[in-house]
């Protein structure tokens, strides 16, 4: 949600393989078709909190975060993830994955992410889409968040569904409105779970067209998937995330 720059990380090494680390607010790393970001866009939150992102295997697209952020306001501090496509203040990823794609063509996302978290998090872990009704813009037009898993958090607005069922997705989904500065869209899986592989498109498909909520001639710009982080209370949480991937067609 914030403009994403390339520094310089820690390099270490593990007998798995090398490892960049990168620990500014706004850093970042590419990794093969992807980008990586620290996003510690709420810092202000918790100005003596931490946070670093790491690169991991490529053949697996894997990478992992660890932070501490102590101060519970209710208040975001960071969302550490990955991306493909286009990021709040017009940064892309190596290889865009087919974004922007226009809403109307209704096309195919596909999408698949492992992950587990450590510590005591006041989170959720979330895809992170973006619309706008330009091909490059500065900043988005709406947003629509996937959570997967979740403790002690709530999504903005409030829940104006309940139960939803969506076509070829396991599960059920609250639905929640809200604004951020944009319009937020928010599916919360009614049971959790630490894996996904499918189309995100249903998702797009009820806003849009079940719902009217967004403009079919607007395009989809991205997919993130990521962690955001409230606080971890007073010690390390952390993120792992194995064999993500995700395009348009």
């Amino acid at each position: 949600m914030a403009l994403f720059v390339l520094v310089a990380g820690a390099f270490c090494t593990s007998a798995a393989h090398a490892q960049t680390c990168v620990d500014g607010q706004y850093s970042s790393l590419s990794q093969g078709a992807y980008t990586l970001q620290n996003d510690e866009w709420g810092l202000n939150g918790d100005s003596g909190g931490w946070q670093q992102i790491c690169s991991g295997n490529a053949s697996s697209n894997s990478f992992s975060s660890t932070w501490y952020w102590s101060t519970g306001t209710g208040s975001i501090k960071a969302y550490p993830g990955i991306y493909r496509g286009w990021q709040d203040g017009g940064s892309w990823s190596p290889d865009a994955g087919g974004f922007p794609q226009q809403i109307s063509a209704q096309g195919s996302m596909p999408t698949s992410v492992s992950f587990s978290m450590s510590g005591n998090n006041q989170y959720d872990a979330a895809y992170d889409l973006f619309f706008s009704p330009s091909t490059n813009p500065a900043s988005p037009s709406a947003e629509m968040m996937v959570w997967l898993s979740y403790s002690g958090n709530q999504p903005a607005g409030s829940k104006v569904a309940s139960g939803v069922s969506l076509g070829g997705m396991s599960g059920t989904w609250d639905v929640w409105s809200g604004n951020v500065g944009w319009p937020v869209y928010t599916f919360v899986r009614d049971t959790q779970v630490t894996s996904f592989s499918g189309n995100l498109q249903p998702f797009v498909y009820y806003l849009s067209y079940t719902n009217s909520w967004l403009n079919t001639s607007w395009y989809e710009m991205d997919i993130q998937f990521g962690a955001e982080i409230i606080q971890s209370n007073g010690a390390n949480g952390s993120i792992n995330v194995s064999n993500f991937s995700a395009s348009a067609h």
